[in-house]
């Protein structure tokens, strides 16, 4: 494993100069991937913006004990994680609610999905990210870093702390648990789409 991403060497160095300039590069080049596994953690925008948030700023206090022994991405994922945890529990220790996450707007330009077609896959993708945070926090931190965020299995041991083979166990097991979930709505939406299709 390549103990640093391309580009991440002398921005950590230049940040560890004291350039907060190269730190806003490093900010820029991993917020949108921080907020949304943070997002899919713990369902809500603004909760994963402030995580996110409170990731870089732990990660910038502790720059100095990055060792690289592992990608510096890997390290900032870890951060995000543990902090979803410990959010997740204290959330559940107050009795709140999980909010669910709004739809997200249907992107517009060259080939626009017809309004029926794109509302029905926006309803999947809405019940798919409730699903996904109904699941056990280390199958959903399993399935989020390994399926959504594409890592390898060796890098998702590193960053969750646990061996290589129990992250593809827990990976399967939530792939498991969301096919069985999610099968009635794929099989309406599915049935919506024929039916929409049909009548045009």
């Amino acid at each position: 494993m390549t103990p640093k991403d391309p580009g991440d060497g002398p921005l950590i160095d230049r940040c560890l100069g004291g350039d907060l300039e190269a730190y806003g590069e490093i900010v820029d080049r991993y917020s949108g991937r921080l907020i949304n596994v943070a997002l899919m953690m713990v369902g809500d925008r603004h909760d994963a913006e402030d995580l996110a948030q409170e990731a870089f700023i732990r990660a910038y206090r502790g720059l100095g004990n990055f060792r690289g022994r592992a990608r510096f991405s890997s390290w900032l994922y870890q951060i995000t994680l543990n902090l979803c945890r410990d959010h997740l529990k204290a959330r559940s220790r107050r009795g709140r609610r999980m909010e669910e996450e709004a739809l997200e707007s249907v992107a517009e330009g060259g080939d626009a999905v017809p309004a029926t077609r794109a509302l029905l896959e926006a309803e999947l993708s809405e019940t798919m990210r409730r699903e996904i945070n109904t699941l056990p926090f280390v199958y959903r931190q399993a399935f989020v870093m390994r399926h959504l965020q594409g890592l390898d299995y060796e890098e998702v041991a590193w960053i969750t702390s646990v061996p290589a083979d129990t992250v593809r166990v827990r990976a399967y097991r939530a792939r498991e648990m969301l096919r069985e979930k999610l099968a009635p709505a794929v099989d309406t939406y599915w049935r919506e789409k024929a039916a929409k299709e049909r009548v045009r």
